[in-house]
């Protein structure tokens, strides 16, 4: 065994682990019993899914497109090639897309290799897929784009309001310390999610708005804390206060049932409990965080938590997604959160760097698929995300990567992208190589390598640093001194280095006193189509992870999970004549795609609940480009569709 853990590299609580190597292969998994979150245990992703990293079937040479097929090449050919294809597309017409898989050191040195080096705005991360619409939601009320607990404090709480996140399926440690508060600490719950999930029989009050309808029932809420004086005795004394009393002014929980499918009486509740017992938390998850309307949704929790005197706990998904915010994986912030359009942060980075930098945003990630279709961005380099099945409209999506000018993919494995490029590096995983990740808690903890690197694969890192070379420039290997100069550069990460993790569980960077700040909230209104008359609730489960490129190697989550599926409530199945075990299509203006039908009391009427498969079978297909409007990040939750039997 090891002597010291690693960390694991699937979702975001991170969990420090003991890898056993063993004739090349994963011998045994031990979690870490002492460690503040794993406390002793893996989730069955920890425990199943960690082998399959080192699968048989990993990328061991660089590939290259000739003709119609992707043909073994060496190292040398295959940068010499894509670093000619960067110099000849230009700084404009270049994009990079990073993941929130790869460590800190990797994030931090492709925003280097885009900003200072190639000299594109075109830089941004597999967040603006998920998660990307906390950020300056949070920035705008909490001052901190991150959570302000951490997950073993959550058991203390004296109530929790939790929305749209099935905790148990995507954050098992964060679902067992909410058990922990209830059964422990008397803690009151409040749930709020279309669907009735496992957490919710522990839930003092169980709200169920039909998806979409977020923003009006958290307006009503919202009007009860403050006609009801429930707030706390210096709330009224934050920045915004009285706007955001006059935004609310024509809220009611009168006629909640017709606009959001629930009691105005459970909201009313649910406001007098989350104010009667202190602590509180409020926390969510994808189910907010990819609404059309995200940053809004994220404002008003975030005004609930301002007011109640409680904390924020957003439920991020990839194992790295807050180090790869914190390091300035996005098209719209610098390292540290600095905004582009702030002349002093560029001056600092332009000093640090020695390059000058654009003062407004380049393209998003979602822009760049778009603009490899349309022929605006010549060519295209994505790290570690398989954004053919990621990114939203599937089929639109890999038409506009196929016509891409030139793409280079990094990752473990063939991906459906990965098929669609010129260049493929053969990246390493978390298990072969070192570096850091930040967790949910702000805990930024060791990676550390345990196996040689499978084949000719080479971290992020190292493929970075060879692109830089080629292009003329130095970029640091030794991910440790990557860390140092992040350390020099980021606020979060002052005095963050390897011999100060090392000497604990990690670091929390610190919250350093940001004020608090409350905002308006915008009136919506509850849209219908009678063409497409339900609700798609799209969610992960247990035994998937992302895009599956890990999962589906992983033969007991597989066998776990070894069908795609649909589920609906029988009522509304009767209606259209459905049969539970039959197809069904399920089609949006954008897409459409075929499951077998469950009959399920946990959802309500008008919805169907699509979870992602391995393989690509994924509900993304049905979201369009549409994208909220402040993020970007695509509406992946409550898309209109219609259903019928496949015939």
């Amino acid at each position: 065994m090891i002597e010291r853990p690693t960390t694991c590299g699937f979702c975001s609580c991170g969990c420090a682990l003991y890898v056993e190597p063993k004739d090349g292969r994963v011998g045994a998994i031990c979690p870490s019993a002492n460690h503040p979150v794993s406390t002793g245990r893996l989730c069955i992703k920890g425990w199943n899914a960690t082998p399959s990293v080192l699968g048989t079937n990993r990328l061991r040479t660089p590939l290259v497109r000739k003709g119609d097929s992707l043909e073994p090449a060496s190292w040398e050919e295959a940068i010499s090639l894509t670093a000619s294809a960067l110099k000849q597309a230009g700084p404009d017409k270049t994009g990079a897309i990073g993941s929130s898989k790869t460590t800190n050191e990797e994030c931090y040195a492709l925003v280097k290799l885009a900003r200072s080096i190639i000299g594109t705005p075109n830089i941004d991360g597999a967040c603006r897929f998920y998660d990307a619409s906390l950020i300056r939601a949070l920035l705008d009320t909490t001052g901190t784009p991150a959570s302000q607990t951490d997950i073993s404090s959550i058991a203390d709480a004296g109530a929790i309001l939790i929305v749209g996140a099935n905790a148990r399926e995507m954050s098992p440690h964060v679902a067992s310390r909410v058990e922990d508060a209830v059964v422990e600490n008397g803690c009151s719950v409040v749930a709020a999610d279309p669907r009735f999930f496992a957490l919710a029989p522990g839930a003092e009050v169980s709200l169920h708005p039909r998806p979409g309808t977020d923003l009006i029932w958290l307006r009503a809420l919202i009007r009860e804390i403050i006609d009801h004086r429930l707030y706390t005795d210096d709330a009224p004394a934050i920045p915004g206060f009285e706007e955001l009393r006059v935004s609310v002014a024509d809220a009611t929980v009168d006629g909640l049932g017709a606009l959001c499918g629930m009691e105005g009486a459970a909201v009313a509740e649910a406001a007098q409990t989350l104010a009667r017992s202190k602590p509180l938390v409020v926390m969510f998850g994808l189910g907010v965080l990819q609404q059309p309307n995200s940053t809004e949704i994220v404002k008003a929790l975030a005004s609930v938590a301002n007011l109640l005197g409680g904390a924020v706990v957003p439920l991020r998904g990839q194992n790295n997604a807050q180090g790869a915010a914190d390091l300035g994986l996005a098209n719209d912030f610098l390292p540290g959160y600095a905004p582009l359009e702030d002349s002093e942060a560029r001056s600092v980075w332009e000093s640090a760097w020695s390059c000058r930098l654009p003062s407004g945003p380049g393209m998003s990630a979602v822009e760049m698929i778009r603009a490899c279709g349309s022929g605006e961005l010549a060519a295209l380099m994505v790290f570690g995300d398989n954004v053919a099945l990621s990114a939203p409209s599937t089929e639109e999506t890999v038409k506009a990567l196929g016509k891409a000018g030139f793409l280079a993919v990094a990752d473990l494995y063939l991906t459906e992208t990965a098929e669609l490029a010129n260049v493929v590096f053969p990246a390493s995983s978390f298990l072969e190589k070192d570096g850091t990740f930040t967790s949910i808690e702000r805990r930024v903890q060791r990676v550390r390598k345990v196996f040689e690197p499978v084949g000719e694969s080479r971290s992020d890192l190292e493929i970075i640093a060879d692109l830089a070379a080629a292009l003329g420039k130095d970029l640091a290997r030794d991910p440790q001194a990557v860390m140092a100069e992040i350390s020099a550069h980021v606020p979060q990460y002052e005095g963050v280095s390897y011999e100060a993790l090392d000497k604990s569980w990690g670091r929390q960077w610190p919250l350093n006193g940001a004020a608090a700040k409350l905002t308006p909230v915008p009136v919506v209104a509850a849209d219908r189509d009678e063409e497409y008359p339900f609700r798609l609730v799209a969610g992960r489960i247990n035994f998937h992870q992302q895009t599956g490129t890990m999962a589906v190697r992983s033969g007991v989550l597989a066998r776990e999970y070894p069908g795609a599926y649909a589920e609906m409530n029988e009522a509304d199945a009767g209606k259209l004549g459905l049969r539970p075990g039959r197809p069904i299509r399920i089609s949006s203006k954008t897409g459409a795609l075929t499951r077998n039908l469950i009959f399920s009391d946990a959802l309500p009427a008008g919805c169907v609940h699509v979870p992602h498969f391995f393989g690509g079978d994924s509900p993304n297909a049905l979201a369009s480009y549409d994208c909220d409007p402040v993020s970007g990040v695509p509406a992946y939750k409550a898309i209109p569709v219609k259903i019928e039997a496949v015939k």
